[in-house]
């Protein structure tokens, strides 16, 4: 059974045993549990949200990272970290507001730094090419070589 599928929240919570109680505030809370219908470990990370645009309305919220036999161990022996969003780098089920529990992939989110260091890039490009844009004697050439320094940007940045 693939531990991802999406599934009615309060069917999946129903399965779930806790193994061991990881770390709890008033807001958040770390737990390994397992299904017990499958066997399949998860880490559990519950939290509190305050809306105060709503008066003050409590909405909680549960995600459950698939874990393996070995970080499951290593979770428990505390040789590997589990803190959210930091250790969260694959796929894992979330809820929302209603009864529901849905597949989240952050994967496409992690090398945002590399991108926008290439933005940057392409716009201090940008920006040095307008500042000598009007005194260029040879635009036609100015603008090759803008051209030619984005290319290289945009080619590290896709490697």
């Amino acid at each position: 059974m693939d531990p991802l599928l999406p599934t009615e929240k309060q069917e999946f919570l129903s399965r779930l045993e806790t193994v061991k109680n990881l770390d709890e505030t008033d807001f958040e809370t770390y737990a390994i549990v397992k299904d017990r219908e499958n066997g399949q470990h998860y880490l559990r990370y519950s939290f509190t949200h305050i809306n105060l645009s709503e008066g003050g309305r409590k909405d909680e919220f549960d995600h459950f990272l698939p874990l393996a036999s070995d970080d499951v161990l290593a979770i428990l022996f505390g040789e590997q970290p589990y803190q959210f969003p930091d250790q969260w780098k694959r796929a894992y089920l979330r809820s929302g507001t209603d009864d529901r529990l849905m597949p989240f992939d952050p994967s496409e989110n992690h090398d945002l730094e590399k991108d926008a260091e290439a933005e940057l890039a392409l716009l201090a490009k940008l920006q040095q090419f307008k500042r000598k844009w009007e005194d260029a004697d040879d635009k036609e050439a100015l603008t090759r070589d803008l051209f030619r320094d984005l290319d290289e940007i945009i080619k590290k940045t896709d490697e």
